[in-house]
């Protein structure tokens, strides 16, 4: 792996190692660019009350995570490329704001993760990792989401593109997949294997949807996803494993400076 633009910190609660730590991995790893991409802090309405994510940076500490790393870029400069982007949600009502703060602070890219459908905070909204008894209407609208994320351009690429978890009707759901993967091919937008749902045994990456990218001839990319430096240096073992179990499928893989 020579490029790896999904990697967390501290800060987002939920995962473990010091900046330097994940940097260092990499160069021992052999990687060339090291994109940090934590999950982005959110600038949520006043409707939301006191509501805020236990899985996300915080707004207050988005100068230290952009500081550390520019520290880091340079202090290893000629070494490895480091860049700052961030994982986020698009929620309609508050992503305007929330995209400028990260820009303004010197955001590079960003990455698109929808765990949840609907504004967060809000009742009813559907997480989509855990979510187990779906409807027909839930899946289409987030696939309708996604497919309008991909057009806007905003986003580098969609991380873990098969998290919406919805066992049930596989035909419907090859049907959606299908509209993601075209809209990611004609717009020449990556999408993500991603490592950590691959190597955890997660319900994702889903073969279904894999099956129905190659067919596509989407770019996918890996993503580590990494919450500790150690997943930064087991990434090629997953790799070669993950493309000897999907060869069939005629993934088209990349791995260049997408930023």
């Amino acid at each position: 792996m020579i490029h790896n633009y999904h990697t967390h910190t501290r800060r987002c609660n939920h995962a473990a190692g010091e900046d330097r730590e994940y940097v260092e991995a990499a160069i021992k790893a052999g990687i060339r660019t090291l994109g940090f991409s934590d999950h982005s802090p959110y600038l949520f309405p006043k409707e939301a009350g006191s509501y805020y994510s236990s899985f996300r940076m915080r707004p207050e500490l988005l100068f230290d995570y952009v500081s550390s790393i520019e520290s880091l870029r340079q202090e290893f400069k000629g070494q490895i490329r480091i860049l700052t982007g961030v994982e986020i949600e698009y929620y309609p009502k508050s992503f305007p704001a929330t995209e400028k703060f990260l820009r303004d602070s010197g955001v590079q890219y960003l990455l698109l993760g929808q765990h949840c459908f609907g504004e967060e905070y809000e009742k009813g909204a559907i997480f989509a990792a855990g979510h187990k008894n779906a409807t027909r209407k839930e899946l289409e609208d987030y696939t309708s989401l996604i497919v309008e994320c991909i057009e806007s351009g905003r986003f580098l690429y969609v991380a873990h593109p098969d998290i919406f978890n919805y066992p049930e009707d596989r035909d419907f759901y090859l049907e959606q997949s299908e509209r993601v993967c075209l809209a990611a091919a004609k717009n020449n937008v990556p999408l993500e294997v991603n490592l950590l749902g691959y190597t955890e045994g997660r319900h994702y990456p889903r073969k279904d949807f894999w099956q129905v990218a190659g067919k596509a001839g989407v770019k996918a990319v890996f993503g580590i996803d990494a919450h500790r430096p150690a997943a930064i240096l087991d990434a090629d073992n997953q790799i070669e494993r993950f493309k000897k179990e999907y060869e069939e499928f005629g993934i088209k893989f990349i791995d260049e400076e997408l930023i």
